[in-house]
């Protein structure tokens, strides 16, 4: 089942993470590497102010944490086990 938008823009940008670094930088590669790694964290950063009030309650924990792991595994998981439902049939978290 594919993911709602918002969390298909995230999951996105949380693959963009992972794959810089698990590249990591060479010592010819540094500078590049790290704003590479700088821009994909600023790309995190907005689209969880944009997206926060909207998340549930786990994926924004995971943000909130920076766990861009565990919220790219978690989001992974919906997706692959149909449970990447509409934010409307969500339940509602307690803040």
């Amino acid at each position: 089942m594919p993911l709602p938008p918002d969390d298909s823009r995230l999951f996105a940008a949380l693959s963009d993470y992972l794959e810089v670094v698990g590249q990591g930088g060479s010592s010819s590669t540094q500078a590049a590497w790290k704003e590479k790694l700088r821009n994909t964290i600023l790309t995190l950063d907005s689209l969880e102010a944009e997206l926060a009030p909207r998340m549930d309650c786990r994926l924004r924990h995971f943000f909130e944490s920076k766990s861009y792991r565990k919220a790219h595994d978690h989001l992974a998981s919906r997706a692959s086990s149909g449970l990447a439902n509409p934010s409307a049939s969500r339940q509602a978290c307690s803040r």
